[in-house]
Order: structure tokens, then sequence, then C-alpha cells
């Protein structure tokens, strides 16, 4: 999967984008550390760490990206069903 186009997303993402190093985008995350991160939650600090008091703890963040694939997911759907 190659860089999107800047006409391909809102222009607010661009900041996010443009975080990922080259083009490769499946290889970035891949590379990355989240599924060690994710691994370790398990023991359940995942639920209360948060990096300051009122942010949201690593749990809220994985469930509100889940919640976000799952709305584009269906967007896609609807719109590839007409």
């Amino acid at each position: 999967m190659s860089r999107p186009d800047a006409s391909e997303y809102a222009a607010y993402a661009h900041i996010y984008v443009d975080r990922v190093p080259g083009d490769d985008v499946i290889g970035a995350l891949a590379a990355s550390h989240l599924p060690d991160l994710l691994a370790g939650a398990k023991d359940g600090w995942a639920g209360t760490f948060a990096y300051n008091p009122g942010k949201w703890t690593v749990k809220e963040v994985v469930g509100h990206l889940a919640d976000t694939e799952r709305v584009f997911g269906y967007r896609i759907l609807s719109i590839a069903r007409g």
C-alpha cells in the first residue's frame, strides 16, 4: 500500500499521514512496537495507565481505533453496495 495522495483524505489528517516514514504503510505498521505494547496489555495496566490525569488510557485509545475501523469499514461497504 503506497502513501495516499492529499486529495484522498481530510486536510486535518495530514499531520498523521506525514508522520509515517517512507511510502510503505503496511511495513511501517509491521515495524512499529504496537503489537508488543498490546501483547503486554493483558496484564491489566492498559485499563489504568494514562500519560497524564484525565487523558485516555491505553485501552480507551485502542478501543477508539477499533471503533473507527468499524465505522470506516461500514462506510466503504455501504458505498460499494450503492
